[in-house]
């Protein structure tokens, strides 16, 4: 009975991620969806030709050139007045994110004005990073050594940075998850966090999520990062209690 009960149970998880598998894609195929928009801004492929498909009766490059997709971060929202936004950048040298070139620019709205639907207004926003400013107190395990688990922080904070693909929006507390999964972090807490546009004369404080101006963001050299001894804050409770 157990296993025949386990076996239906495991059938109906495979069935359930089947279906989120087929749900995603047909969202995907769906043109003119906000995820077929994004799709198509990483699609966008800097000093080639769109042609028809008479298959698709899409408008699609001949091949797929992976060095001529120069939009690394992409971000589509739809404004009040249902305007389409998008926001992208791409890389420089160093691997830095940084806002499109005024031709990559250019060619771009050229590329956006083909594929979108007719009549769609649309607006596009290349410019400079978001500043985030954060100030978390991270609680380690003594056995792990300070700057190694400090180390390992600020790389996971970054791949956070660096991994915020769609919609242009920043949650702090999928922030501070990127704190907690560290190997040797027991616990943190966000005391608390910022952001600033170019439009923005000083931070604004986010409580638990913000759009991003520029659709992506880099951290404010003044955000701090405070590292406590999970054993400071045993001390600390202990005494509290007494």
């Amino acid at each position: 009975v157990h296993c025949v009960a386990y076996c239906i149970y495991s059938f109906e998880l495979v069935l359930d991620a089947f279906k989120r598998e087929m749900d995603a894609d047909a969202e995907k195929e769906v043109a003119g969806t906000l995820t077929w928009y994004n799709d198509k801004c990483y699609e966008f492929q800097m000093g080639h030709e769109l042609v028809f498909d008479t298959v698709t009766g899409l408008l699609e490059y001949e091949k797929v050139d992976e060095f001529a997709r120069v939009v690394k971060i992409a971000s589509v929202n739809v404004a009040e007045d249902n305007t389409i936004m998008f926001r992208v950048a791409t890389e420089d040298e160093e691997g830095k994110i940084v806002p499109l070139t005024s031709n990559q620019l250019l060619n771009f709205k050229n590329y956006i004005d083909a594929v979108k639907f007719a009549g769609t207004k649309s607006e596009i926003i290349s410019t400079d990073a978001d500043e985030v400013k954060y100030d978390i107190k991270v609680y380690y395990n003594p056995a792990n050594p300070v700057d190694t688990v400090r180390e390992a922080v600020l790389a996971s904070l970054e791949e956070f940075k660096t991994s915020q693909r769609f919609g242009g929006v920043i949650y702090s507390h999928k922030m501070l998850e990127a704190v907690t999964t560290v190997t040797g972090v027991v616990t943190a807490k966000m005391l608390s966090l910022s952001r600033k546009g170019t439009e923005d004369a000083d931070f604004i404080p986010i409580d638990t999520m913000a759009y991003l101006y520029a659709g992506y963001f880099n951290y404010a050299g003044n955000s701090r990062l405070e590292m406590v001894s999970i054993c400071l804050l045993y001390t600390s409770d202990a005494a509290d209690e007494r």
